[in-house]
C-alpha cells in the first residue's frame, strides 16, 4: 500500500517549505542585524570580554644565553612583536614574540615608546632572527606590549631590575 503525504497547514508553512519567509520574519531578522552589527564591528559583543592577566611567579627558573639566572618572572598576556637587543629602537632583532601569553623576567629603562614611558621587559622571543640565533631570541621588549590589568605601574611591581642596568 502506496502512502501520500497530503500537504495541511496554513500558507505560511507552504512559503518556507518552499525556502520563501513571511515578510515578518524577514522584518524581525533584519532588525537583529541592525542591532547586533555595530556591536561587532567595534568588538562590543556580549560575553566575550577578556581581561588582562599578569601573575607574578617566584622560584621558577630562566636562564639566557649568557649565562643570566632568573627566579622570579611576570606571566603575562601580550602583544606579538619584536624583540631587540637592546631596550632601543636601534638596537637589532634578536627574535619575534608570537604567543601572546609569555614570561617576562626582569625590566630596565630605555628608549620612550608609545606606553609613554621608558621600561622594558626582558624576555625570551619564540623565535630567533639572524643572525643572532644563538641568543634564541632573548631580548627586550617595550612595557607597552604587556597587556597588564588597568592601574598597574611600570615597571611590574615586585619583579626585579635586570642586573645590567
Amino acid at each position: 500500500m502506496r502512502h501520500t503525504m497530503r500537504m495541511t497547514g496554513t500558507a505560511d508553512t507552504t512559503r518556507r517549505r518552499r525556502g520563501t519567509l513571511p515578510i515578518v520574519w524577514l522584518g524581525r531578522a533584519l532588525a537583529v542585524a541592525a542591532l547586533t552589527l555595530p556591536m561587532m564591528a567595534t568588538g562590543l559583543t556580549t560575553g566575550t570580554a577578556h581581561a588582562a592577566t599578569c601573575q607574578l611567579r617566584e622560584n621558577v627558573l630562566h636562564q639566557d644565553k649568557l649565562g643570566n639566572v632568573f627566579r622570579t618572572d611576570v606571566y603575562c598576556d601580550n602583544t606579538a612583536g619584536d624583540v631587540y637587543g637592546r631596550a632601543s629602537f636601534d638596537s637589532p632583532l634578536t627574535g619575534k614574540k608570537t604567543s601572546l601569553l609569555s614570561a617576562f623576567v626582569c625590566w630596565t629603562r630605555g628608549q620612550p615608546h608609545v606606553g609613554g614611558n621608558t621600561v622594558w621587559y626582558y624576555t625570551k622571543g619564540d623565535t630567533a632572527s639572524a643572525p643572532f640565533q644563538t641568543f634564541e631570541g632573548w631580548g627586550a621588549m617595550t612595557a607597552s606590549s604587556l597587556l597588564t590589568p588597568a592601574g598597574t605601574q611600570h615597571p611590574y611591581p615586585g619583579l626585579p631590575r635586570c642586573p645590567w642596568y
